[in-house]
């Protein structure tokens, strides 16, 4: 258990446990994609089964321009701001996607909007009703740690 500052505590993962540092694959001048999704429960296994499509597609199409990739999921607090809040029952995905340059997001885009045989989909699942959607289309990275 670790406490996180707010006297509360949460279980690591074993994998956390065992971390050592290592370099950040996305670095200072990097660009970052990143789609924030909340949902209402109803909609989150439509949403796991995309954002799971998503990544196999982008692990296959991406290898040449992709720096780095991850997408967490957990769940909404009623205080955005004290992780000891009380849950709504709603769920947040963000996804992060570091690349070198702009040029990268677009030809993102570009591919995926044509080749990703979901992209529509997930597209209008992040237009159903109790969904809200937060987009950095092209965020320049500022800061980055080990």
């Amino acid at each position: 258990m670790v406490a996180l500052g707010y006297g509360t505590a949460a279980a690591v993962p074993q994998a956390a446990a065992r971390h050592t540092v290592s370099p950040n694959p996305c670095t200072a001048q990097d660009h970052l994609l990143t789609i924030a999704v909340t949902t209402d429960a109803k909609n989150v296994a439509v949403g796991d089964r995309l954002w799971d499509s998503h990544a196999r597609f982008v692990r296959s199409t991406h290898q040449s321009f992709l720096v780095a990739y991850g997408l967490a999921k957990g769940p909404e607090r009623a205080d955005p701001l004290d992780p000891a809040s009380a849950l709504t029952g709603r769920t947040v995905y963000v996804l992060n996607e570091c690349y070198r340059t702009s040029a990268d997001i677009s030809k993102h885009w570009k591919i995926t909007s044509t080749r990703w045989p979901e992209f529509q989909a997930v597209l209008d699942w992040m237009h159903t009703p109790g969904t809200q959607v937060v987009t950095l289309h092209d965020g320049q990275v500022r800061n980055s740690l080990w």
